[in-house]
C-alpha cells in the first residue's frame, strides 16, 4: 500500500540544496543524522558530502532523459528517502537533482529514512529498509512509480558477491563504489527513463 503524500508534506521536505547544507552542517559538527552517532556513519557522512559535490559536477545526463523532458510537461513530484551516511544515496542523489533540473515541471524533495518510519515501512526491499528509495508522484501527489534502492546491475553484482563463502564486507563496499565510479549513474538514469516512459504514457 502506497503512502499518501500531501502537498504540504512535500512542500516542507528538503530540497537537494537544503540536504547538502544540512550535511555540511553535520560534517562541521562531526555528527550525522539519527541516533547511531557511530564513527563509521560520521566518517561516511563526511566522505559522502565530498562524493556528492564531485558527482554533481561531473555527471552527464543521458540524451534520452533530456529528450523526454523536452516534450513531457506534466508535473512530476519526486520524493527520495535517504540519509547522509548512505553510500548508495550519495552516489545517486546528484544525478537525480540534475534530472529534476531538466524541467520546471519536475519537483524533487528529500526525506530522512529514520525520521519517517511510517513512510519507510511502505517501501521495504525484501523486508529491509534499503535506501535510497524514489517515489514518483503526479501533480496531485498520487504515486505512479517507485524505484530503488540500487540499479539492477549493481543489485545482481552484490548478490553474486555475497554468494561466495567468506566474502569480506569491507571489500564489498569497495567494489560497490568502484561499480558506481565506472557506471557514472548511467544505469540508474536508463532505468528511471524506462520507468517514466511507462508511468507517464
Amino acid at each position: 500500500m502506497a503512502y499518501k503524500f500531501t502537498k504540504d508534506f512535500f512542500k516542507n521536505a528538503l530540497t537537494y540544496g537544503e540536504f547538502i547544507s544540512m550535511t555540511e552542517k553535520l560534517v562541521s559538527e562531526d555528527r550525522t543524522t539519527g541516533t547511531e552517532q557511530t564513527p563509521g556513519r560520521i566518517a561516511a557522512t563526511k566522505l559522502n558530502l565530498q562524493r556528492m559535490k564531485r558527482i554533481y559536477k561531473t555527471t552527464e545526463i543521458i540524451p534520452g532523459l533530456k529528450t523526454f523532458f523536452e516534450t513531457e510537461k506534466r508535473i512530476l513530484n519526486l520524493v527520495i528517502i535517504t540519509e547522509p551516511w548512505c553510500g548508495d544515496g550519495a552516489n545517486l542523489l546528484p544525478a537525480l537533482s540534475l534530472i529534476s533540473e531538466l524541467s520546471e515541471s519536475v519537483n524533487l524533495r528529500i526525506i530522512l529514512r529514520d525520521e519517517h518510519p511510517e513512510i519507510m515501512d511502505e517501501y521495504l526491499t525484501d523486508g529491509t529498509k534499503s535506501i535510497p528509495m524514489l517515489i514518483f508522484l503526479d501533480g496531485d501527489f498520487n504515486e505512479i512509480a517507485v524505484w530503488g534502492s540500487r540499479p539492477a546491475g549493481l543489485t545482481n553484482f552484490v548478490k553474486e558477491y555475497k554468494s561466495v563463502p567468506g566474502y569480506e564486507q569491507a571489500e564489498l563496499k569497495k567494489q560497490i563504489q568502484l561499480w558506481y565510479l565506472n557506471d557514472k549513474t548511467v544505469s540508474a538514469q536508463n532505468e528511471i527513463l524506462s520507468l517514466l516512459r511507462n508511468a507517464m504514457k
